[in-house]
């Protein structure tokens, strides 16, 4: 069976002990694409599938771009009461792991996951420790640059990056169904979420 709304399979196989690992974990999905059913959304499906949590699409809301007002700074909310400040920051909060998901435009990050990254910056000090997860999908060239961006901000905010991420070749729609790498990709991305996610709960207790 197919999820509609992702694009990715609803029904995958899981191990009782992976549900055990999976038990206290919250995680929230960041799609930066702007399209409907997009290919990196169907990739963060397939992650969610694996994994639970919430896929929140920034195309979706209403959010600013951060107006370096520096209001914010250590106080883990923004000074801009949109979308981002009611609904993105406090699933960010929340979380213990963090997916951010995004095409290649102009080899790098959409501009909407870029707004998204410098509106975070009220959060400096509040992620720590987190564990972030990347995927990006494009075609040829900006992938790598994609990828650094997203890990940048992972270690901006003294994140976990799980590994160097998720890179998918698409272009038209669907076209990422095609890339078994990439999908591949996506199911040990999940794997490694949940060791790294065992290694911290373990040293929390």
């Amino acid at each position: 069976m197919i999820d509609r709304k992702w694009g990715a399979p609803i029904h995958m196989h899981k191990t009782e002990e992976n549900n055990e690992r999976k038990r206290n974990m919250k995680i929230v999905y960041i799609s930066g694409s702007p399209r409907k059913n997009s290919n990196t959304d169907y990739l963060l499906g397939i992650l969610k599938s694996q994994l639970g949590g919430t896929i929140i699409k920034l195309s979706d809301y209403h959010i600013e771009s951060c107006h370096a007002c520096m209001d914010c700074r250590g106080k883990g909310m923004c000074v801009n009461n949109d979308d981002m400040n009611k609904i993105v920051i406090p699933e960010l909060l929340e979380s213990n792991v963090i997916v951010l998901g995004s095409p290649v435009y102009f080899n790098n990050v959409s501009s909407q996951m870029k707004a998204f990254m410098d509106r975070t910056h009220c959060l400096i000090g509040f992620l720590d420790n987190k564990i972030g997860g990347s995927i990006v999908v494009g075609r040829k060239y900006g992938a790598e640059s994609a990828l650094t961006a997203i890990n940048a901000f992972f270690l901006k905010h003294n994140m976990i990056p799980a590994n160097r991420g998720v890179s998918g070749f698409a272009f038209k729609s669907g076209e990422i169904e095609k890339d078994a790498e990439a999908i591949e990709d996506t199911k040990k991305l999940a794997k490694r979420i949940i060791e790294l996610w065992e290694i911290v709960e373990n040293e929390n207790k």
